[in-house]
């Protein structure tokens, strides 16, 4: 069958790269999809031909790349909004030129105030996922939602978000709930053997593995990031005996993180720092004993691997999570607490049978069949009242209000 549909994917960084992932899988092997990925935040188009599913060759992936501009080398406000600019620019071209019908993005990350634009300029009808979610400690929050108001379809990961996004005023048919995508490479991941991930971070592997990740808490402007995440990181290596450290976030405070954690690990060998695990990483949490940070990873992803998870401070404030999380507030004291009862034996044996509640692993599928009906919805989207007796209520008495003081 010859390509019907130009389909555009937006990936940023690896925050977009893991849950997009089993969609681009998808979008690539149908019949009836011509695939467009486009990029410029995090990834050159060769490391990011590097880091997508291997399931699709090299050179099928590298004819779908489109860069929009080089990788960002510094996270600041200035950098970003510079970059914003080229983004917004280039993918206005890219949309245009390479004759998409529908664009697809993920969450909330700065970029996408950039990205999605020049799609609802053009007309390109836009497909939303993970919207609807609440994380009150980032600026993703507000980036999220905005985005809902833009998108025209919306492939939400639980009922939670649904509601939300129809709160928003979004038309119910216009709200899907397919789950979270990045589970479905979740669903048949093995554990990664401890020999071969210890070839994998040259060292010997020590139980308990932790997996830890920590972002900069964006809302919450001049925390002590870096003494944040030294600190989260001593509390992981006090509970475990090896831990896993992947880069943070492409968000203003990644350097003070960055630094924190490079420092600690040259003074500890037990804490492996890595760049991000990416194909590896499905069977390296599917191995870990517990994830700790302040990522989705921990609150969206391990309840599928029923994996404990500690999240940390503000930053997913407000998010939905499996009754595998244990919370901590910022500080080591806090964190090595919640480590130690989401380490001990009654928490292991209870995050065992734990359901996620941002579904199966079956969610690619569905937004598959969503992608390919987009572009046959009306351009026009009525806003949707949730009481509308009451709106009119308040419109009369602002007429009635209006009248007497004429």
């Amino acid at each position: 069958m010859a390509p019907t549909h130009t389909v555009a994917v937006f990936v940023g960084t690896r925050a977009d790269l893991g849950p997009l992932s089993p969609v681009l899988e998808a979008l690539q092997s149908a019949n009836d999809v011509t695939l467009r990925v486009l990029t410029g935040v995090m990834y050159a188009a060769d490391d990011l031909v590097a880091a997508l599913p291997s399931s699709v060759t090299a050179d099928e992936w590298r004819g779908a790349v489109v860069p929009l501009a080089e990788p960002m080398t510094a996270v600041t406000v200035d950098a970003q909004l510079e970059q914003g600019a080229l983004l917004a620019r280039a993918c206005g071209r890219a949309l245009r030129d390479e004759h998409v019908d529908v664009l697809v993005v993920l969450g909330d990350r700065w970029e996408l105030l950039y990205v999605v634009p020049p799609a609802v300029l053009l007309g390109v009808p836009v497909v939303h996922l993970h919207g609807g979610e609440v994380t009150e400690g980032a600026l993703d929050e507000r980036v999220r939602h905005a985005v809902t108001k833009l998108a025209d379809q919306h492939c939400v990961a639980s009922e939670d978000a649904a509601a939300r996004v129809r709160q928003l005023g979004e038309p119910a048919d216009r709200v899907h709930v397919t789950g979270a995508p990045g589970l479905d490479r979740l669903a048949t991941a093995s554990p990664i053997a401890d020999a071969d991930l210890g070839e994998l971070l040259g060292t010997t592997v020590e139980r308990p593995l932790g997996l830890f990740t920590y972002h900069p808490p964006t809302a919450q402007p001049d925390a002590p990031v870096g003494q944040w995440a030294r600190e989260a990181a001593e509390a992981a290596l006090a509970a475990c005996g090896t831990v896993v450290a992947t880069h943070p976030g492409m968000d203003e405070g990644r350097d003070e993180i960055l630094s924190a954690l490079t420092g600690l690990a040259a003074r500890e060998p037990r804490l492996r720092l890595v760049a991000a695990l990416g194909r590896d990483y499905p069977r390296v949490l599917a191995a870990a004993d517990v994830v700790v940070g302040n990522s989705s990873s921990g609150v969206i992803e391990a309840a599928t691997l029923h994996v404990p998870a500690v999240d940390i401070g503000e930053r997913q404030r407000g998010r939905l999570r499996g009754d595998n999380v244990v919370h901590a507030a910022e500080g080591r004291e806090a964190v090595e607490a919640a480590l130690r009862t989401a380490l001990s034996l009654r928490w292991r044996e209870h995050s065992a049978h734990v359901a996620n509640p941002y579904g199966t692993g079956t969610a690619s599928a569905a937004i598959l069949d969503i992608v390919r009906t987009a572009a046959l919805a009306p351009r026009a989207k009525h806003f949707v009242d949730l009481h509308p007796a009451r709106v009119v209520g308040r419109q009369r008495a602002r007429r009635t209000n209006e009248e007497e003081e004429e």
